[in-house]
């Protein structure tokens, strides 16, 4: 019995700093199996894993002063307001409408019916560097058939819909406005680094236009209601102003006409990329055996707390 007391006095050191260091020295094969074993899960994973490359494009606001639409919420505004009119306000607003509308379904579900990105986004799963080509998850759509295989799931059919597209897309893309400048980086994150530059591109001019074709409807609504309401009038007073105001909306519809970076203009262009944004392998692999390496402390406390309790109860 004393020599059982003297052996469960030998295992159950004192829990000091000196205690714990001497503790996991002598199971340093624990720490190395434990925290070399989830590092090399962690590679096979990250090996598995295809490469996504990020393009992104640098775009400035066109403001005011460019649009040569400044100037217009003194008089004629309050007057426009009046009539029911509304002036145009220049970039700002329509920099701050852009930004909330790259991101909204109605929008990027147009993006991805317009360009033809169903199949891309939703059956994509690699892509192969030597010809530029997608590979497809041929469990998911046959390619020859031009059929979508996947199962259907609760209220989701084969076919992917419009919310599943949105949600898929929407964590591919990123907008950024720098503080206290006018800058946005707008990127896109995809497979194929060809594509993603591309979409980057399609997407800002899809923004300008649509932007420019909604203020030329509307500037034209404008006109046209300002026409019928000098017509209708008798006093040469009103008339003046209404004639400035169309004026005005003539300006922003042909300004709008002209001007082909309508809300953004293209500082840097999106280019290939030629190095991937992730999967960060390297990082993964050293957090893996971080991870492991803590397992590996857990495992061993844990069994020192064992044996110690084992020793009491003798």
């Amino acid at each position: 019995m004393a020599f059982q007391s003297t052996s469960a006095q030998n295992i159950t050191e004192d829990l000091s700093l000196y205690g714990l260091f001497s503790l996991f020295i002598k199971n340093w094969i624990i720490l190395v199996v434990s925290g070399f074993g989830v590092a090399a899960l962690a590679l096979i994973w990250a090996i598995n894993q295809p490469n996504v490359y990020k393009a992104e494009t640098l775009l400035m606001s066109v403001d005011e002063e460019q649009s040569g639409l400044s100037g217009l919420s003194g008089s004629l505004g309050g007057l426009a307001s009046i009539a029911g009119v509304s002036l145009p306000d220049g970039g700002d607003t329509n920099t701050k409408l852009a930004l909330e509308l790259v991101k909204s379904r109605q929008f990027i579900n147009e993006f991805i019916n317009n360009y033809d990105l169903l199949v891309p986004i939703m059956a994509a799963k690699d892509w192969d560097m030597a010809t530029n080509t997608l590979i497809i998850d041929e469990d998911a759509y046959d390619v020859a058939n031009k059929k979508w295989l996947r199962k259907p799931v609760a209220m989701r059919t084969s076919k992917p819909s419009e919310q599943e597209v949105y949600d898929k897309f929407i964590t591919m893309l990123n907008v950024e406005k720098e503080p206290k400048t006018k800058f946005i980086r707008l990127s896109v994150e995809f497979y194929s680094p060809h594509l993603a530059a591309q979409w980057t591109r399609d997407l800002v001019t899809m923004l300008n236009k649509n932007i420019r074709d909604s203020d030329k409807v509307e500037a034209q609504n404008s006109i046209e209601y300002l026409k019928e309401l000098s017509q209708s009038s008798d006093v040469v007073e009103l008339r003046r102003v209404f004639s400035g105001l169309m004026e005005e909306q003539i300006k922003s519809q042909m300004i709008a006409e002209v001007r082909k970076d309508y809300v953004f203009k293209v500082i840097d262009p999106a280019v290939a990329p030629e190095l991937k944004s992730k999967p960060q392998r390297a990082i993964i692999i050293i957090i893996a055996g971080f991870l492991g390496g803590i397992l590996g402390l857990i495992i061993i406390l844990y069994r020192a707390g064992r044996e110690n309790h084992l020793a009491k109860m003798i």
